[in-house]
């Protein structure tokens, strides 16, 4: 099942914008930066998850990047449409649980949702 290319970032350059322009929020156990898209770059939301080997060996990656897939296709909604996120995931991330990184992420996606709100030109 998963979650379709469209909706993963998948170039370098991609991953470097949201890392150079986004906002980016600590979690603990991983990293969470957001970048807004423009209107005319579409209104659907991208992910990205960097796991680099410092967080561990292969099967531990792996795990971390399926995790934050699976966190992004049940809460999609809880982000604002045209925002790409990448998912910088710590050494630390497998010490936690399930509902505990599900609880951090939707913290960030509120805080996200928030300033989106709040940046918004006034509709008339």
């Amino acid at each position: 099942m998963g979650i379709p290319t469209s909706k993963r970032l998948r170039k370098p350059r991609e991953f470097q914008e949201v890392r150079n322009e986004g906002k980016r929020i600590l979690c603990g156990p991983f990293i969470f930066q957001c970048g807004q898209l423009g209107s005319e770059e579409g209104q659907s939301r991208r992910l990205g998850v960097v796991a680099s080997r410092r967080v561990g060996n292969a099967v531990k990656r792996n795990l971390g990047k399926r995790t934050f897939r699976e966190l992004f296709r049940l809460h999609e909604s809880a982000l604002p449409l045209g925002c790409d996120i990448v998912i910088v995931l710590r050494s630390s991330f497998d010490r936690h649980s399930f509902s505990d990184l599900e609880s951090r992420y939707l913290r960030a996606c509120a805080t996200v949702t928030k300033e989106a709100l709040a940046n918004r030109p006034a509709d008339k």
